[in-house]
């Protein structure tokens, strides 16, 4: 069966892979949080505007009024300084409209507000719950405490299927937005994330790049977990030549099995990619003997990988200790050491400042 590409297009995002839910909801309620606590505080802010605007002649039991705003109020605070959003959001909602069906009951027009501020609740507040079944129970809540404990109805008492078509529908749509809305979210944490992994991953070997790597040793370096760590610097030897023999695509592909073994070997370390044929790991511990070890693992399997039959090498230099000195000093140290691994004939690891 043929499909057409309007509808393809809509198939693939009703069906395409999902992201973690748990990280998506993390992702929401870090995102509509403050949003949320503000929309409950315009609401608390105008339900007060309306005890304020009502008519004279209205009767109210203020100590009802108080005790209702300070409820509010304590709500709103539980949504700012809890991780349970969504259950303050849905109290503070309903609490409101207890108290606007409070201040609605003396008036005449009673029907006419209670109906409006339901679909206000029911269309505005739709965006703000992280799931569907959150947003109905908030919406159909406020329906029946605006409602007196049942379906809205009519002045009259007429029109018992519209009064009945009225709530279904508002509350229908409100569902509808939020799907909307939680689907966009998705497809907008799902491009982000994307973009993350572009940013900070190595497209040809799959480690992290650059800005990545550098930023995991500064967060080593500020959480003060380099104090017997050494770094690593990795270069492929006579990589150029690799490149000019057999040509760029085996290349690559040198690269790509010398990422494999550093994978593997530094499992449990930073490691990345500094550009070309260089990588780098940051130990996070183990002192000289580790990192010298290592070195020695990472010499050895290297050189049993082979482009078009011939044999890959890679260099080694090694930093001292880091003992809290700086990541850009440690590099400097490796990078020296590895300038002199490969005057002395590559295919071999240096410490800096080691005696041999």
């Amino acid at each position: 069966m043929r499909v057409a590409p309007g509808c393809r297009f809509r198939i693939m995002i009703a069906f395409s892979p999902s992201i973690d839910e748990q990280a998506r909801l993390r992702d929401f309620f870090r995102l509509i949080k403050p949003i949320s606590v503000a929309t409950q505080a315009i609401g608390f802010m105008f339900w007060g505007a309306a005890w304020w605007l009502a008519d004279p002649g209205y009767q109210y039991v203020t100590w009802h009024l108080v005790l209702l705003a300070c409820c509010i109020a304590l709500s709103i605070a539980g949504s700012c300084a809890t991780r349970f959003l969504s259950f303050f959001s849905i109290i503070t909602v309903w609490l409101l409209c207890l108290g606007f069906s409070i201040l609605m009951s003396q008036s005449p027009d009673r029907e006419v507000w209670a109906v409006s501020m339901s679909v206000i609740v029911s269309i505005m507040g739709a965006p703000l719950f992280s799931r569907l079944s959150v947003s109905a129970l908030a919406s159909s809540g406020a329906w029946l405490i605006l409602g007196g404990g049942e379906w809205l109805g009519t002045p009259h008492g007429l029109d018992a299927g519209w009064s009945l078509l009225m709530p279904c529908g508002t509350i229908t749509m409100g569902l509808i937005m939020n799907v909307i809305f939680a689907t966009l979210h998705r497809e907008s944490l799902k491009l982000r994330q994307e973009l993350e992994q572009l940013a900070y991953k190595d497209m040809l070997t799959g480690m992290s790049n650059r800005r990545k790597f550098l930023a995991d040793v500064q967060n080593l370096h500020e959480q003060g977990r380099l104090g017997e760590g050494c770094f690593l610097m990795i270069d492929v030897d006579d990589f150029k030549k690799i490149n000019d023999d057999f040509g760029h695509a085996a290349g690559d592909l040198a690269l790509q099995r010398v990422a494999a073994v550093l994978r593997e070997i530094g499992v449990g370390n930073a490691f990345g990619r500094l550009g070309g044929e260089e990588f780098g790991i940051m130990l996070a511990g183990g002192g000289t003997t580790q990192a010298r070890s290592m070195a020695a693992r990472i010499l050895d399997q290297v050189h049993g990988v082979r482009i078009e039959g011939r044999p890959i090498t890679v260099s080694v230099g090694i930093s001292g200790v880091a003992r809290h000195r700086i990541p850009p000093e440690l590099m400097r140290e490796a990078d020296v050491a590895l300038y002199e691994a490969k005057r002395m004939g590559k295919n071999r690891f240096v410490q800096h400042g080691a005696v041999d």
